[in-house]
């Protein structure tokens, strides 16, 4: 029998997890899709580091190989070195990456992932905009000088880009100063009226908008760096207002991997098929 911790996840994981250790986070940014924003309930209960050395322990078991660190704000879980090391001994050939702002990333916790062979991923979301985007005073200097780091220790991190209206006007600039950089790679997508983005509907893009950000990307002289667009500006797992559909559906859209590749656990324990969408029962 299943101990009770894992009672919430399934028998039959997806490949690919999303762990997310913590809903704190030091950054208010107005696009945030994280679910606890629109339903509190998923973060009232926090699981514990040996909770989490349990789930991870399932997980392995169940054949999952591919791990994604994220929170809120990964590094602010206390025990998040703990959950790196261990999930390294019991998955030494697995895939464990990380998510983070990048704010509270130090040089040795840098090091320390790239001694567990942990993948580093960040979000680089403006250069003047950057206090807008983030809900911070604070700037985007320590994330080109993470990046660089990165560089010169031969751990590149990977750079993802929420465009907005907010930063809209700089998109190009914040691309080339990530790839100057030292961006392993970046991933460019539009912001979701997901989560606490709901609630800032004026800062989204129309279908048209995002189409022309992408051509500008394209024409970009060559930065030395591999990037890729998200395409997906609404989740279609969830039953979503006309309004909405109407605004950012995709005409053009795959079936979604959610459930299948690609899963969620919460900071409560909770499996979740989606990011963006809670199977509320």
């Amino acid at each position: 029998m299943k101990e009770k911790i894992l009672s919430n996840l399934p028998q039959k994981l997806p490949q690919h997890l999303s762990l997310e250790l913590t809903p704190e986070c030091n950054y208010q940014c107005p696009y945030c899709y994280c679910l606890w924003h629109e339903f509190p309930e998923l973060a009232e209960r926090r699981l514990t580091t040996e909770e989490w050395i349990k789930v991870i322990s399932y997980i392995a078991e169940q054949g999952v190989n591919d791990l994604l660190f994220t929170g809120g704000e990964a590094l602010l879980f206390p025990g998040i070195r703990e959950l790196i090391t261990h999930a390294r001994a019991i998955m030494p050939d697995g895939k464990l990456s990380l998510f983070t702002n990048g704010s509270l990333m130090t040089e040795e916790m840098f090091l320390f992932c790239k001694e567990k062979k942990v993948y580093l991923s960040t979000s680089l979301q403006g250069l003047q905009s950057y206090g807008a985007m983030t809900g911070t005073e604070r700037t985007f200097q320590p994330l080109l000088e993470l990046l660089a780091f990165g560089r010169q220790n031969k751990w590149k991190v990977s750079v993802s880009i929420t465009v907005t209206q907010a930063n809209r006007n700089e998109v190009c600039n914040i691309f080339a100063a990530a790839a100057l950089s030292g961006a392993e790679s970046i991933q460019l997508g539009a912001m979701m009226p997901e989560g606490r983005g709901r609630q800032h509907l004026e800062l989204t893009l129309s279908r048209a908008e995002w189409e022309l950000v992408k051509e500008e990307i394209r024409e970009m002289k060559n930065c030395g760096v591999s990037y890729s667009f998200c395409d997906e500006m609404l989740c279609e797992c969830r039953v979503q207002p006309e309004e909405l559909l109407k605004r950012f559906q995709n005409p053009d859209s795959k079936p979604c991997p959610a459930g299948k590749t690609f899963g969620v656990i919460g900071p409560d324990g909770t499996f979740r098929k989606c990011l963006h969408y809670w199977d509320k029962k």
